[in-house]
């Protein structure tokens, strides 16, 4: 069986700080291990030194941290990260948590943080789901999207306008609509997937906003 190879992550949130007593703490635990640090906020979403230890990550391979929040501040973050060290068949510690996945414990540890994941997502997804159907369920309801400004006799003419041969350009100066939105009145389709895009930005933003609470 081949050495493990041990990548130790250390981090602070500004450049006035130092990582030397991380760099202590891990070195002492693993003396041979290859450091990675980097000085940025917790919430950055960009983290240059943990994504090149990660590119490196195999089934020989263990992430180290001095404790959890090192690692991530974000709690969906951290599911993200932990997940593709899991799938990458690689381990990891945490000094302070006593969390070391090169175990039995640990690994149980691992595995739980997967389910939990997934719970909170389908939890997020059925919650996300139900509240569109009651909205859509309530009277008045057309569309999603924002408010729609144009009236209906004012979409029927730009399609009475199209039947008649009238080119866009003709359109937008007869009806003062914008060509934008005549291209949406006379093509339903893109708005259709106009507000699909929508609504899964929005789902997407909600789920995000959850699971860091």
């Amino acid at each position: 069986m081949k050495d493990k190879k041990y990548y130790l992550y250390c981090r602070c949130s500004s450049k006035s700080q130092k990582t030397d007593s991380q760099r202590r703490t891990l070195k002492k635990a693993f003396p041979d291990g290859i450091v990675f640090e980097e000085k940025l906020s917790g919430v950055s979403k960009t983290r240059p030194e943990r994504q090149k230890i990660i590119d490196r990550l195999d089934e020989n391979s263990v992430l180290v941290c001095p404790r959890m929040s090192r690692l991530s501040r974000s709690l969906s973050d951290l599911f993200s990260v932990m997940e593709t060290i899991r799938v990458k068949g690689a381990n990891v510690i945490f000094l302070k948590e006593q969390i070391d996945t090169t175990t039995s414990t640990g690994t149980l540890v691992f595995n739980l943080m997967a389910v939990i994941n997934n719970y909170q997502r389908e939890l997020i997804n059925d919650s996300c789901r139900e509240g569109r159907e009651a909205a859509e369920k309530k009277e008045g309801f057309d569309r999603w999207g924002r408010p729609d400004k144009i009236k209906k006799e004012k979409k029927q003419l730009v399609r009475d306008l199209k039947k008649q041969g009238k080119s866009y350009n003709d359109i937008v100066k007869l009806t003062g609509i914008s060509r934008a939105s005549v291209y949406l009145i006379l093509k339903p389709e893109k708005r259709s997937q106009f507000n699909e895009n929508l609504k899964e930005a929005r789902n997407q933003k909600k789920s995000e906003e959850t699971l860091k609470n």
